[in-house]
């Protein structure tokens, strides 16, 4: 199988390992309410304007996803986990607008510590569906079944989905 890799796309000059969802409730509404005044044209800041309805619905995402993902086996050190997509994702790079991203080898990463969710798991949610979580041997076995190619797999998977929503359970600054 092919090397792979996830990737958080992030604003410039922003901290990508800063996760408004680590703050305590009231401190993330008066981070968002910043973010959203600083850049109101800018498409990745707009779930920040509309905090009062992204905030419940992200919090409920994560729980839902750790939840499974303990289920399945995962033992995560995080409550809200970093968002990554699998391989590269141009939607995300033009909600950005940039091209800064962090980049980290999924083999450098310990299993117990990162699931997937093919789909945007928020939005998965959002729609009043439930969002598949993926342990990493899950997600290879799926890969491989589509002959090792994670294009093929992705071909295969996605269908309406934009991504395979990467979730790390961990401060990953050491990977």
């Amino acid at each position: 199988m092919e090397r792979l890799y996830i990737t958080h796309y992030y604003y410039p000059g922003t901290d990508p390992w800063k996760n408004i969802m680590h703050l305590s409730e009231e401190e993330a509404f008066r981070v968002a309410g910043e973010l959203a005044a600083s850049h109101p044209d800018t498409t990745s800041f707009y779930r920040f304007a509309d905090f009062v309805n992204y905030y419940p619905q992200r919090k409920k995402a994560d729980e839902y996803v750790r939840d499974a993902f303990i289920r399945l086996g995962g033992k995560p050190k995080l409550r809200n986990p970093y968002a990554f997509v699998l391989g590269d994702c141009e939607y995300l790079k033009k909600w950005f607008d940039t091209s800064d991203k962090l980049v980290l080898d999924i083999s450098d990463i310990p299993d117990e510590q990162i699931s997937f969710t093919i789909g945007d798991s928020c939005a998965i949610i959002t729609q009043g569906l439930e969002p598949t979580a993926l342990t990493k041997t899950m997600l290879f076995e799926r890969i491989r079944v589509c002959g090792g190619s994670l294009q093929a797999f992705l071909e295969k998977e996605l269908g309406k989905y934009a991504y395979v929503e990467v979730q790390l359970w961990d401060h990953g600054k050491d990977y």
